[in-house]
């Protein structure tokens, strides 16, 4: 985050010195351009012919105008400037007179885009509430107003849900629901000084310092009609919300834009942008993933090195392995933005165990929140019951609530089970599974996660007032910056017991493979899953093709990659990415978008090699330098349902010799499983370094010809390097 202010004097001496470059260069060409139209004239035929006369005449006019319009063009273009990015040399300055009255007009400009002062912590408490307020207002229209009173309002306080919904998973400390304040905070100073950045040096005025009554601002800018106000930035930062989750996450069976990341974002989005800050929602869930490992370790190339929330909503998939709550809450940690760790839907008989994990990671030192069941459980009960209503007590209730909760069930009976999914586009999709919510279901959780974030953001801006009058955005930035700085430091130094259940054995441990590597260390991912940032940016592939849900590359069709020929020679294949074509939905809107895809290899490609991670990872995950401690984890496609097709590689058929890995050279003597995953071990043990000719790894697999499969093949989801 760049807070160097830039020195207005050298800037205005080096525009200028641009400036009277260009005009000499203009005039240049404008003395050749008339000379040659004058030549031309003189040598103009003497003949009485007036169709040749004519031609020249015209040649002559047409000569002036182009040059009138390249002289017009020019100065047009320099009178606009350019304020794509604060800090450039920009391509013009406003005279020192009309500052005055050029900044009364920028500012005036900011207000009416952004709504009001940004700069004023008490007008942005007063919009993010007004804000809010309207939220209100279009529940009461979305669910109508009777169920809005039962489902959303507080009967003892009167008061909308929302506010402390998201619970520290120590209430009594709150340390991090305060922590999740925090980041609020700071997301809000950096839009204030980022403006104020801006506004120090603007087309090198001083708009923060600058002088004069209004009326004279106005009769001087008045006075100079060609000054061009800058374009506006529609947002100053971002605050994203990246949905971790099995399939019910993913909105399965709905379309995607009905998940509740896609209705969290639509209703705490307008408050957002009362701020300056553009909220976006990634529902990056998976149907049929666990926490962890994989997309624990993975978190920054799946969810983006931005995110600031990393949600978990696993609970079917994880089941009673909470130490895999607590890796993927832990690894948030580690994560370079230093997100908060938010668990839903964590009710049910394994509370108090996912609880506890949040609790240990939350007491190292992650912000651990998880939405309070409690308060799902109210807006459930206050659902109005559907059933035997008559046609005008329907239509008292908004589509919201219609068709909810039938004879006391939650999107079942009848006529609420023949609702529960939207019928009106692709109506045979796959996934309208009796354990998938729908899309009113959806609507709800993403309402009160919305509502409770709007709420802490609420609370955050008070906080600034109440607790930090008078401090300057920078000055508080600075110090929240340091705060969580030496928190962070301290968490990178802290340990995890090697005795911790279900994770490493006592064996492996003595062999070095210690708890807190996994817990602990950066890593970098390459990873095939989808939806991930690494895939849609171009960064796994190294590719110009990117995009969010399309454009990206997506690799070779699975059917196609089974066909590749024989190849015999050693070192001549390689793993490929691939997908399989016949799980893609086609549909004229988006539905699911999560995909398990793979790297992939078969008996007929000999040695297949990976090499990695590629420039792009280093980049992008290790910005500061490649400085692994040389554990390398491989994670195999998670079958559905745990039914693998004959031939897929495993665990059991490495130990049994049915395929070999060989890492840098040396041959891979054994793995060490981890829940879907392997820690790979060679001569040197389990700490294997880059090789020095290019500081990367390079993997190659073979699988071996079975006589009882028709083909042999692996399937690689995830490569980390610790």
């Amino acid at each position: 985050f760049n807070t160097r202010r830039q020195h207005p004097q050298r800037l205005t001496t080096r525009v200028l010195l641009v400036d009277l470059l260009s005009q000499l260069k203009l005039w240049a060409i404008s003395i050749v351009f008339l000379r040659i139209n004058m030549v031309k004239g003189e040598a103009a035929p003497k003949e009485n012919s007036i169709v040749k006369q004519s031609k020249y005449s015209y040649s002559r006019w047409l000569g002036l105008v182009l040059l009138l319009g390249i002289l017009a063009f020019s100065q047009i273009g320099q009178e606009r400037g350019s304020l794509n990015d604060v800090g450039k040399i920009k391509t013009t300055q406003v005279p020192e007179k009309q500052c005055g009255a050029f900044c009364d007009a920028r500012k005036n400009q900011l207000g009416k885009h952004y709504g009001g002062d940004l700069l004023d912590t008490n007008y942005l408490i007063d919009a993010v509430e007004k804000e809010l307020e309207n939220l209100h207002n279009r529940l009461k229209k979305d669910y109508g107003e009777e169920a809005f009173q039962s489902m959303w309002v507080n009967k003892r306080t009167n008061k909308v849900l929302g506010n402390r919904a998201l619970y520290s998973a120590d209430q009594q400390t709150d340390i991090s629901y305060n922590k999740f304040k925090r980041k609020l905070q700071m997301k809000v100073l950096r839009v204030q000084i980022a403006l104020m950045d801006e506004m120090e040096n603007l087309e090198g005025c001083n708009c923060l310092e600058s002088s004069g009554t209004s009326s004279e601002r106005r009769r001087r800018l008045n006075e100079e009609k060609t000054i061009v106000l800058p374009k506006v930035k529609t947002f100053m930062e971002r605050f994203v919300w990246s949905t971790g989750g099995h399939s019910a996450a993913a909105a399965h069976g709905n379309l995607h834009n009905e998940s509740y990341t896609a209705f969290l974002e639509k209703s705490a989005k307008d408050s957002f942008r009362a701020v300056g800050i553009e909220f976006i929602g990634r529902n990056y869930a998976m149907g049929g993933m666990d926490s962890a490992p994989n997309l624990a370790v993975c978190n920054e190339a799946v969810y983006g090195t931005d995110a600031d929330v990393i949600s978990w909503d696993f609970g079917m998939t994880d089941g009673g392995a909470h130490w895999k709550t607590r890796l993927y809450a832990s690894r948030t940690g580690v994560h370079v933005n230093r997100p908060a760790h938010v668990t839903i839907n964590v009710g049910g008989r394994n509370f108090k165990h996912r609880i506890g994990s949040l609790a240990q990671a939350e007491a190292d030192g992650v912000p651990s929140l998880y939405l309070k069941p409690d308060i799902q459980e109210k807006i459930s009960s206050g659902i109005p019951d559907s059933f035997g209503m008559g046609l005008e007590d329907l239509n008292k209730l908004g589509p919201f609530a219609r068709y909810y909760k039938c004879k006391t069930q939650i999107e079942k009976e009848e006529p609420c089970g023949k609702q529960k999914y939207n019928e009106n586009v692709c109506k045979n999709r796959k996934f309208k599974a009796s354990w998938h919510p729908g899309w009113r279901e959806h609507a709800s959780a993403g309402n009160i996660l919305a509502l409770a974030t709007v709420e802490t953001l609420i609370e955050a801006l008070k906080d600034i007032v109440k607790h930090h009058a008078g401090v300057g955005p920078m000055e508080l930035y600075n110090q929240l910056k340091a705060e969580e700085d030496a928190e962070y430091s301290e968490y990178m130094k802290s340990e995890v017991s090697d005795e911790y259940p279900n994770f490493v054995s006592e064996e492996l441990v003595k062999e070095g493979l210690k708890t807190n590597i996994f817990f602990r260390n950066k890593a970098i991912c390459k990873t095939s899953l989808l939806p991930a940032q690494s895939r849609y940016l171009g960064i796994l592939t190294e590719s110009e093709m990117k995009g969010e849900i399309r454009g990206y590359d997506i690799g070779f069709d699975s059917e196609e990659a089974m066909k590749v020929p024989p190849i015999d020679a050693k070192d001549k294949g390689s793993l490929t990415l691939v997908y399989e074509k016949k799980k893609r939905q086609q549909c004229e809107v988006d539905l699911n978008i999560d995909y398990k895809d793979y790297f992939f290899a078969s008996d007929k490609y000999g040695w297949a090699t990976m090499r990695f991670p590629n420039d792009a990872e280093i980049k992008a995950y290790a910005s500061d330098g490649f400085k692994p401690s040389g554990v390398i984890m491989l994670c195999l496609l998670k079958c559905d349902w745990g039914k693998c097709p004959p031939g897929d590689a495993s665990y059991d058929g490495f130990k049994e010799g049915k395929w070999k890995m060989e890492l840098n050279g040396n041959p891979v003597t054994d793995i060490a499983k981890v829940d879907q995953c392997f820690v790979l071990k060679t001569k040197d043990g389990f700490k294997n370094m880059p090789r020095e000719e290019d500081g990367r790894y390079e993997l190659r697999v073979l699988m071996e010809k079975q006589a009882d499969v028709p083909v042999s093949f692996i399937r690689i989801t995830s490569i980390a390097v610790f």
